[in-house]
């Protein structure tokens, strides 16, 4: 068989790279950073995981129950739903809005509160029906409006969309206005409700490290400085190199995309939530606040905090943060725990900040009106989910789609077809 560079060693090029090596051939990966993995990095400080940004990982991705065995990785997962947070004049006030498909008996109690009509929740279940019809690549077939647009064609109150979809999907699609097109809404939602939000046990740093320990470390250099000069041909640290392909499994316009997100992480002496549900701010954007969703990755998995503490993650989506002004640290860290004091009062006092992120290029741009589908546009054997879309599923589908491309190029070179 042939001999293979990929470029890259996030999530893309190491499960191309397993990909083609499992077909026979001889890969190579390259890094430039001094870590493989990409965006999904875990960080450990004074016994916490601290990952990159709030990852979670979904088990009901097509690609990602092909490419990730979850029972090795130590998966755990959250409970299904969401608790809603609303500052009153006099104190917040919190409810628990159960999936009423998974928990029906939780799901009648909860659902019927002053964020959900019961024409909402049946606007829910229609909209889950429709979504989860046919082959999943259906999804991103018929109409490309944003996220908004779409909720409000399927006659959803807008209390509904500003107080539940927004604070949710504005953290996972990491900007302000769900503009985001509506085709990844809807693949989006139809994967929430077929699979679980999982976290692994080591932080999510252990999903391309399972795939990098399936190809072997060794073929994996990192801190690399890569000039790909042709095709077939490219220098790593000074030095040329011949192969029979080259894959580049990087955004060569990464500095171009603008969805960036601030994740501020705490130690507590204990959990702020009283379940294992990702709490949703209501009043993110009708009362210009700034957290999107707070989670407690130590409820689902105790491995990311030490024995008596617990660890607190805050997501806020870049775009809401510059709107209120905030564009540093300090005055991010400083909004977020004045919030946090008003739901939570005096508790927070005793809250030890450990991190406060700003991934600055966190996801592509996939707005109204892109022809957003399930097959990868790429430019040449380029993988990564800037070709298809903008989530762990998109990067494990580019792979797969460029791993066969490259594959068949070679196959036809043998064979004295190209």
């Amino acid at each position: 068989m042939g001999s293979i560079a990929v470029v890259g060693a996030g999530l893309s090029g190491l499960r191309c790279a397993t990909l083609l090596q499992a077909s026979g051939h001889d890969v190579q990966v390259y890094e430039r950073s001094s870590r493989l993995g990409g965006r999904m990095q875990t960080d450990q400080k004074d016994g916490f995981l601290l990952d990159h940004g709030f990852h979670v990982m979904q088990t009901g991705y097509p690609a990602s129950k092909r490419t990730f065995n979850f029972q090795t990785l130590g998966a755990q997962a959250f409970e299904p739903g969401a608790i809603l947070v609303e500052q009153r004049k006099k104190r917040a006030k919190f409810w628990t809005m159960a999936d009423p498909f998974r928990r029906p008996l939780q799901g009648v109690f909860s659902g019927l509160n002053r964020f959900a009509s019961p024409l909402d929740l049946l606007r829910v279940a229609m909209m889950r029906f429709a979504v989860r019809r046919g082959n999943v690549n259906k999804t991103f077939e018929g109409g490309m409006d944003d996220t908004r647009a779409y909720l409000m064609q399927r006659g959803f109150s807008e209390r509904m969309i500003d107080r539940f979809f927004h604070p949710l999907f504005s953290g996972i699609f990491l900007e302000d206005d769900l503009r985001t097109n509506e085709r990844m809404f809807r693949f989006v939602f139809r994967m929430m409700s077929e699979g679980q939000m999982v976290l692994p046990e080591e932080g999510v740093a252990a999903a391309p490290k399972q795939l990098a320990q399936r190809l072997g470390y060794d073929r994996i250099h990192l801190d690399s400085t890569i000039e790909i000069h042709d095709a077939t041909s490219l220098s790593v640290n000074g030095k040329k190199m011949k192969f029979d392909a080259i894959v580049k499994a990087y955004n060569p316009h990464l500095n171009q995309e603008k969805r960036h997100v601030w994740t501020v992480h705490y130690g507590a002496p204990s959990s702020p939530l009283k379940s294992k549900h990702i709490l949703l701010n209501t009043d993110v954007r009708l009362k210009n606040g700034l957290i999107a969703h707070l989670a407690v990755p130590s409820d689902i998995q105790p491995s990311y905090a030490p024995a008596g503490k617990s660890l607190v993650s805050v997501t806020v989506v870049g775009q809401r943060a510059e709107a209120l002004g905030l564009q540093d640290a300090s005055a991010i860290e400083g909004t977020v725990r004045a919030e946090l004091s008003n739901w939570f009062g005096s508790q927070t006092a005793d809250w030890d900040l450990l991190d406060v992120q700003h991934i600055r290029h966190a996801l592509p741009e996939v707005g109204a009106n892109l022809e957003l589908t399930s097959t990868s546009r790429n430019n040449g054997f380029e993988c990564g989910d800037h070709t298809v879309h903008g989530s762990v599923e998109g990067a494990l589908v580019s792979a797969e789609q460029v791993a066969n491309a490259v594959h068949e190029h070679l196959e036809r070179r043998v064979h004295g077809l190209d």
